[in-house]
């Protein structure tokens, strides 16, 4: 498993998500953020694995806007000595962000049901035919998308339902910015598989 803060420098992808782009939007999306050096988040996920780089993409910048995001690695074998486990990261964690596009996994399932035992904030953002989950009726809230529909209404949703949480303004503005960069990232890796 990666540690906190282990980013992977992964090649442009087919054009993917350009460059320019991705700084404009997160220097848009983060500038009020600079005290957010100690926020942690962890990403429980169920994607294609053609949507993988998705998740590190995700953790690359999130690290680069002083976030610390775990993103554990789903069907390896045992973690190496001294590595962080699932638990002790969702332990950590200000929050876990849930993006499912395929079916959760027994580990997705697990990762989600210890933090909600635990009373972390989750924020499951699941493709809309997936949204009939069992487990999925256990979160206060789910925000469902298509990747046909805007994506500004999903990211309303979210901003709405962090300020009903009792969170600081800071936090508020952090898991906000990641959900909709992680939906923005969704649509585009469902647009180029179109």
């Amino acid at each position: 498993m990666l540690p906190w803060g282990l980013v992977l420098a992964l090649p442009h992808s087919g054009g993917l998500c350009p460059i320019g782009f991705t700084r404009i939007l997160w220097s848009r999306l983060f500038a009020t953020i600079v005290g957010a050096m100690a926020f942690r988040v962890f990403l429980s996920y169920s994607l294609d694995p053609a949507e993988m780089a998705l998740a590190w993409r995700l953790q690359t910048l999130s690290a680069a806007h002083g976030i610390e995001m775990y993103v554990p690695q789903h069907g390896v074998g045992t973690a190496p000595p001294g590595a962080v486990t699932v638990q002790r990261a969702i332990d950590r964690a200000d929050c876990v962000l849930a993006i499912l596009t395929t079916a959760a996994s027994q580990m997705v399932q697990e990762e989600l049901s210890y933090a909600l035992a635990h009373r972390k904030l989750v924020i499951p953002i699941v493709r809309t035919d997936l949204a009939g989950h069992p487990l999925l009726a256990r979160f206060p809230r789910v925000f469902t998308f298509s990747p046909w529909d805007n994506p500004g209404a999903v990211e309303s949703q979210i901003v709405e339902f962090l300020k009903e949480q009792q969170l600081t303004k800071d936090k508020q503005q952090a898991i906000g910015a990641l959900a909709a960069l992680g939906l923005g990232l969704i649509v585009l890796f469902s647009l180029n598989k179109q």
